[in-house]
């Protein structure tokens, strides 16, 4: 009985220590940059770059642009 507690508390330690670990500083890989945007996403439209939100017509639907700069349909006929 005493060593299955030694366990759950060296688990239950383990688990607490992991998002000071993740929190440290250090070295960040550039996917963890990307996953961490500031909304200020943008689309190609005729060679250049408009702001997310943007919306036209394409098809015969709305497309706005998304956050994470693609063109999303809408479903909406235009």
């Amino acid at each position: 009985m005493k060593s299955r507690t030694a366990m759950l508390v060296a688990l239950l330690a383990a688990a607490l220590a992991l998002p000071s670990l993740a929190a440290a500083p250090g070295r960040q890989s550039g996917w963890l940059l990307l996953a961490q945007s500031d909304g200020r996403a943008s689309c190609e439209l005729d060679g250049r770059r408009v702001p997310q939100g943007t919306r036209l017509c394409n098809d015969g639907y709305v497309s706005t642009c998304n956050r994470n700069g693609r063109w999303e349909r809408t479903g909406t006929r235009c």
